[in-house]
Parts: structure tokens; sequence; C-alpha cells
């Protein structure tokens, strides 16, 4: 972490992420895992309800 915190502004924020995690890529995975029970509560209710979300 200290690592990553000492590059301050001098790398773009891919090479400080790399530095922590091994990888210059990062996903919303661990989220939606997490919510997932939620997420599926809130599709029962809206289906029950005869509901369609969206924009």
């Amino acid at each position: 972490m200290n690592e990553m915190l000492e590059m301050g502004a001098s790398q773009p924020w891919p090479e400080a992420l790399n530095v922590v995690t091994g990888t210059k890529q990062m996903d919303a995975k661990a989220v939606l895992d997490y919510f997932a029970p939620l997420q599926v509560w809130l599709d029962e209710q809206n289906t029950e309800a005869n509901r369609q979300c969206g924009w």
C-alpha cells in the first residue's frame, strides 16, 4: 500500500493498481456478488407487481 501511495500522481492510476493487486484491470464482480441476493429479491418483487424498471 505504501508503495502505491508513494507513487502519488507520478504514475497513471492503472500502474498504482497493478502494484497493489497485480493487475491493471478491475471489475465490479465482488460488488455484484455481494448484492446478488438483493438483486434476486428486487427482481421477484418487480415481477410480482408487474413492473418493468429501466430508463
